[in-house]
């Protein structure tokens, strides 16, 4: 090599193969100053003399050289001494595993299977790849002595412990570790790093240990940050919280003797509106007495009443929760209005529960509300009663307005029915039973105490017309004819039909709507009771076909006749009749798993719709009486056949009139016609 070149074919501008070729050539004059005369044999061929200096495109399978561009490094080492400067491309590196294993190591080939793919794998593409199917080195002669003479001057070396630092005599490219040893097994880079990412920490399972008594136990408490303490809601409750919010917990802590209640608020008004109109500014608007929390009801020593909270709010007035100062009772106290309509009617009511307290009901057997006295206070009567709990519509309430089952509804309807034997007995009509008058004894068994006799009157002194609450008024006193008993026999039917539907089965928004509702269910009442009725006309027109029989109005009829605007109203069920409603109701979930339990639930509910049907009856006459009622298998549980009457009666043929004795019939409608 002349001096001009020695600048040129510096080992930073040589190619890799011709490094190598340089190697070699010092390795071998390094053995033969040793006296070893081996050789690698290598010889490149690009730099023969009579080789040309063109690109190589033919791949040596003899040799396992790559593709190499002579002519482009030339161009460029000869690009660097001019001024212009051009950045390289990545620099080109041969496949490691197209030449003999270090010359320093003292293990064989053999040993790295993997190193020659594994260094191409991180080569630049620029690099012409290693074929994987090349053919194995052509042996002859020649190369076998070579191979012969490179072996001899590779055991003439040194040896170098294997987990030296080792310098491959190739060039290495920034990614190569060469500072490392090369392992016996390598695997890919990249599988080696998602190994490495996908190494979990050992899970540490807890240290368990015997506990025989607390005294082993070593429980782990949290530290509670300062001015902070524990709660059950939350980890910990901040003084804001305490102070405020759970202002009676706090004091709770500090005293447990502490114990607060809504109705010890001082001098919380509990009627509204609470602006005094009336009564020297003791009444409001609606001459209701404005009440407060801790207000006294009542001047006389043994008749203070100390008032804790409102129970409820009507037409009447008012109900309180109150304490009898001297005995310390809990009670509860009707406060009435102060006009003169009502007063006279609390009257009434004051006198009909003496008299069951004190003469009919006196041991308290038959399901009354317990009086104990009335007082006046700044003009108001008040009335003392015993404190209940939850009504019949509260209980539908809490129960998401589903039907009851047909036990408790049995077991009500026994106590209902023993209070109007009893009502009967004495000639005593209630005129407002519905599930608000009907009041549980309290929430743990199913005891009923009948309340509000505000409306009651005597069978003789039937004053009023407009009575009874409109989803459980009779039809006798719609039509406007006198009533007697049997209206509490019928609004008794509603309540049961109520009690098993979870809603009202006559939900009338008006009396025309009420008296369309019972048709459609019922059918037509008898024809005397419509020529008798007062407001027949009203609600019902006769048939022009033969001028006797009656049919119910259409809206537009009722609304041309009155001016209103009355709608035919919301259908709360899919079927008419009694008997579809009732048996088309749905099953409880209890009993769909069970057969025999259906089966059970099936003949029950025909025992109910019989029984409804007999307090139902449209025709007062014919209205099965309590002490009849009261003798139904469906409150006895006996056997039900399909068929009963009553004792004393017949059964009535279909289509024919009812069966009642001309004589007492004609008896009984006199009776009612004198007492229009």
């Amino acid at each position: 090599m002349s001096e001009s070149d020695k600048g040129l074919w510096n080992p930073a501008f040589m190619t890799s193969a011709q490094q190598q070729q340089l190697q070699l050539q010092q390795a071998a004059a390094a053995a033969a100053a040793t006296g070893n005369g081996a050789s690698y044999g290598f010889r490149n061929p690009w730099h023969d003399t009579g080789a040309s200096k063109r690109n190589s495109l033919v791949f040596s399978h003899q040799q396992q050289l790559p593709t190499t561009y002579e002519e482009e490094l030339i161009s460029r080492a000869r690009r660097r001494n001019s001024s212009l400067v051009i950045p390289p491309p990545r620099a080109a590196g041969p496949a490691p595993d197209a030449f003999p294993p270090p010359h320093h190591t003292f293990l064989p080939y053999q040993g790295y299977p993997n190193y020659g793919q594994e260094m191409h794998r991180r080569q630049s593409v620029a690099v012409a790849p290693q074929h994987a199917f090349a053919p194995p080195p052509i042996t002859t002669a020649n190369t076998a002595a070579a191979a012969a003479a490179a072996a001899a001057a590779a055991s003439a070396l040194p040896e170098v412990q294997f987990h030296a630092p080792m310098s491959p005599f190739h060039r290495k490219l920034s990614s190569y570790n060469a500072g490392g040893h090369v392992p016996l097994q390598m695997s890919p880079p990249m599988k080696q790093l998602r190994r490495q990412q996908d190494d979990v920490l050992p899970v540490v399972l807890p240290q368990t240990h015997r506990i025989l008594s607390k005294h082993d136990l070593r429980p782990t408490l949290n530290a509670t940050p300062k001015y902070r303490r524990a709660s059950l809601d939350s980890k910990t409750v901040s003084p804001l919280i305490a102070l405020t919010k759970a202002l009676t917990t706090t004091y709770t802590l500090c005293s447990p003797d502490f114990s607060y209640q809504t109705s010890r608020n001082p001098k919380r008004v509990l009627t509204k509106p609470s602006d005094g109109k009336h009564n020297n500014g003791f009444d409001n608007v609606n001459s209701d007495y404005i009440l407060y929390v801790n207000d006294v009801l009542g001047t006389e020593q043994n008749r203070k009443y100390l008032v804790l909270d409102i129970l409820g709010q009507g037409t009447f007035g008012q109900v309180v929760k109150c304490q009898n100062m001297l005995t310390k009772e809990i009670v509860a106290v009707k406060v009435v209005k102060s006009k003169s309509e009502y007063l006279n009617q609390s009257i009434t009511e004051a006198k009909i529960l003496e008299l069951l307290n004190s003469k009919i009901d006196p041991n308290g057997e038959h399901h009354f509300l317990r009086m104990h006295e009335t007082f006046v206070h700044k003009n108001h009567l008040c009335l003392v009663f015993e404190l209940l709990s939850s009504n019949l519509y509260e209980l539908l309430k809490q129960n998401q307005f589903h039907g009851l089952s047909i036990s408790l509804i049995r077991t009500f309807a026994r106590q209902l029915l023993d209070s109007l034997c009893v009502l009967k007995d004495n000639k005593l009509i209630h005129c407002d039973l519905k599930p608000e008058n009907i009041l549980l004894v309290s929430l743990d068994r199913p005891e009923l105490k009948v309340i509000d006799f505000g409306s009651a009157c005597e069978e003789s002194r039937t004053l009023y017309t407009y009575i009874q609450s409109r989803f459980y008024r009779a039809p006798e006193v719609i039509l406007g004819i006198p009533y007697s008993t049997g209206i509490d026999m019928w609004s008794l039917g509603c309540i049961i039909a109520e009690l098993f539907l979870g809603i009202p089965i006559f939900p009338g928004s008006s009396e025309f709507n009420q008296i369309t509702r019972i048709v459609n269910t019922l059918g037509l009442p008898p024809t005397w009771m419509l020529d008798m009725g007062r407001n027949s006309c009203n609600f019902l027109t006769k048939s022009e076909d033969d001028g006797k029989s009656w049919e119910v109005k259409t809206v537009d009829d009722y609304n041309m006749d009155f001016h209103s605007n009355e709608t035919v109203g919301k259908q709360y069920f899919k079927w008419n009749k009694l008997e579809d409603i009732i048996d088309n109701y749905r099953l409880s979930k209890k009993l769909l798993g069970s057969q025999q339990l259906v089966e059970k639930e099936k003949l029950d509910r025909k025992c109910l719709t019989h029984f409804l049907k007999g307090l139902l009856d449209l025709n007062p006459l014919e209205r099965w009486t309590p002490p009849q009622a009261a003798m139904h298998p469906f409150i006895t549980q006996q056997p039900f056949t399909g068929e009963w009457y009553p004792p004393g009666t017949e059964p009535r043929a279909a289509g024919k009139a009812p069966l009642v004795h001309d004589r007492t019939a004609s008896s009984e409608i006199n009776k009612l016609k004198i007492g229009d």
